[in-house]
């Protein structure tokens, strides 16, 4: 069960959209919190691509270490973003239609130990407010003539 999802359908192909969010090197772009992203794995992006990422985090940066679990080029990919113990899967599903693309998210938040699990809510809930919006952003650049 997804921690919290959304979906939107952006007016471009399946491939323009989906090679826009697998490199994540777009990130910072469309994700208001996040500084700077580094690919760290040589060859083209797939299943066990790593990328490190920093963002604000409440005011403060926060390095994560994002890896590819699973890629089906212009279908599907599965992200898991390590940072200080919190695991986050980012699952993304890309399904042609006559409007152009429809892109899925879910995101799965996995927590360890008694502290973590008391603030999970309060976890979800800032992963929320930091990332429920990146598809809408996604939308608004990739529909602009000149995107890149």
């Amino acid at each position: 069960m997804a921690d919290f999802q959304a979906n939107v359908i952006i007016a471009e192909p399946v491939e323009i959209v989906f090679s826009y969010m697998a490199n994540l090197k777009n990130a910072p772009v469309y994700m208001d919190k996040v500084k700077e992203t580094t690919k760290l794995t040589e060859g083209p992006i797939g299943k066990g691509t790593k990328y490190q990422e920093i963002r604000i985090v409440r005011g403060k940066e926060a390095v994560a270490e994002i890896e590819f679990l699973y890629y089906e080029e212009n279908k599907t990919y599965t992200t898991r973003s390590h940072s200080n113990g919190l695991l986050v899967d980012y699952h993304y599903r890309f399904t042609e239609i006559a409007e152009g693309t429809k892109v899925e998210f879910t995101a799965k938040v996995h927590v360890a130990g008694f502290w973590m699990r008391l603030t999970k809510r309060l976890l979800i809930n800032i992963l929320k407010g930091e990332d429920g919006d990146h598809l809408h952003q996604v939308k608004v650049n990739l529909e602009k003539e000149e995107h890149i």
